[in-house]
């Protein structure tokens, strides 16, 4: 457990720089390899392993939905007639839409449970695909975009939330991170599919094709159980003992409910209201490192790369479907991030995974600003290229997994579902931000001036992280919530 030392800024160091707790989450997993051993492994494996990639389905979701749009804009500008500040509304719409689907999603996921909150996302995600594929000028298209973002809000929300709490701790940052990775799946599907199509100009067929995963989520979470910990909270135990025999090794089921039931009867003898918890120093000092988290991720500049490439690289130099394929390699360099990124967060620990690419990102960020100030031609607008996928790479590394793995475990559970809505909003918030002011910023500034703003604010996120985030490497989340109210 921490100690009582304090910090300069009257945080505990315990909470800020280190880990929260010692990182021994269950009771020993016995190390024979007998065949009934084995056979339980597998049976875990198997089950959770299905679990999570129907769930993450909403992540690939996201991505899609977010991605899409980069190529969409190509054909759609010139079909609707828009401006510059019409193009970044349409953008924004969706995440707008997010914002509140990330307010509203935490209130559902507690009420309804987190299963049903996603069939609820994945029904919005089938109507939204449609709905703006079908649209017949800027006003609706921004109308069904508003709709299909507060599918992805409550997706981004609830999908790390639910996965994390199905998930045994050993393995729950690589799980938690299949999220961020079927996020990057469904943005590289969305350039595969809009270079194919860039020939043709159809951008509704672009659109459309979203609802295939739509389907898939809406039928696959059918057949998903709910979370042991809702079951639980709802006093479901039957339900819940189920769910944990097919999850964890029979001698850990017990303990586990032991240890969730301890912890609701902890969070029950104290007001769970957000103020009242906030008024402990360490639950305060999570709750500053989870909105410091969630703004980093939107103001170090990430969807400037997703939603604007093509129209960036084609004013570098590049043509319209030259510039279009090539977000592909944009696509391929995400997924390797999160790869590598989900490869490292359970070997050597969120902290040293996050200084690492925000440490990349820095320098490609600087070195795009400098190749922008460059004579436009064909050279230029690959080497922006090669830049902006080492910067996407770094970002999944360094901010797009260690993130979102950190929101689903930092926040104690009596405030766990309200601190991730308000961490999501902001998230989405900045993600509004940002996309709606680089257009009309970047034309009246440059695309280098903003690169650059951009490489400023990934110095301060580095800054930050390493004074105030934690090291959750291996530590349940009954343990956090234990070490967060001591």
């Amino acid at each position: 457990m921490a100690d009582s030392r304090r910090g300069p800024t009257g945080a505990d160091p315990e909470i800020t720089t280190t880990v929260l707790v010692s990182p021994v989450t269950e009771p020993p997993v016995p190390s024979d390899d007998s065949p009934e051993r084995v056979a339980i492994r597998a049976r875990i494996k198997k089950f959770v392993l299905t679990v999570v990639l129907v769930a993450a389905l909403g992540g690939a979701l996201f991505g899609y939905d977010t991605g899409v749009i980069s190529g969409v804009l190509v054909f759609l500008t010139p079909d609707f007639g828009l401006t510059q500040a019409q193009v970044g509304v349409i953008t924004s719409s969706l995440l707008i839409g997010a914002a509140i689907g990330s307010i509203t999603g935490g209130w559902m996921a507690d009420r309804w449970g987190r299963r049903t909150t996603l069939l609820f996302a994945a029904g919005l995600f089938l109507i939204g695909a449609l709905a703006q594929a079908a649209a017949p000028n800027a006003s609706i298209m921004i109308l069904t975009r508003l709709v299909l973002g507060v599918a992805v809000g409550t997706a981004s929300l609830v999908v790390p939330m639910y996965v994390s709490e199905i998930a045994p701790a050993t393995y729950r940052g690589r799980l938690v991170s299949m999220n961020s990775l079927m996020i990057a799946s469904g943005q590289l599907l969305a350039y595969i599919v809009n270079a194919g199509l860039a020939p043709t100009g159809n951008w509704r067929l672009m659109l459309v094709m979203a609802a295939i995963p739509a389907v898939a989520l809406l039928i696959g979470m059918h057949f998903m159980p709910d979370s042991p910990r809702w079951y639980l909270k709802v006093g479901r135990e039957d339900d819940a003992r189920k769910v944990l025999r097919r999850s964890y090794y029979p001698e850990n089921v017990e303990p586990t409910i032991t240890a969730i039931e301890q912890t609701a009867a902890a969070d029950a003898a104290v007001k769970d209201s957000l103020r009242d918890q906030l008024r402990r120093p360490k639950v305060r000092a999570l709750f500053v490192t989870g909105v410091g988290l969630a703004l980093i991720q939107q103001f170090v500049g990430v969807n400037t790369v997703i939603y604007y490439a093509p129209s960036t690289l084609a004013a570098a130099g590049m043509g319209d479907n030259a510039a279009i394929t090539s977000s592909i390699g944009i696509g391929v360099g995400a997924v390797i991030g999160v790869i590598v990124g989900m490869s490292l967060v359970d070997r050597i620990g969120r902290r040293p995974v996050m200084f690492l690419g925000l440490t990349i990102m820095i320098v490609a960020l600087v070195g795009m600003a400098l190749v922008e100030r460059l004579t436009q031609d064909t050279v230029t607008g690959y080497v922006l290229l090669v830049l902006m996928i080492v910067y996407i790479s770094s970002f999944q590394v360094g901010v797009g997994v260690p993130t979102w793995l950190l929101l689903s475990e930092i926040f104690p559970a009596p405030i766990r579902a309200t601190a991730m809505s308000i961490t999501t909003f902001l998230i989405w918030m900045g993600n509004f931000v940002v996309s709606l002011v680089f257009p009309p910023l970047g034309e009246l500034w440059g695309a280098s001036t903003m690169f650059a703003i951009f490489a400023v604010v990934s110095v301060l996120s580095l800054v930050f992280c390493y004074r105030r985030v934690p090291e959750t490497k291996g530590v349940s989340l009954e343990q956090i919530t234990a070490a967060a109210e001591s």
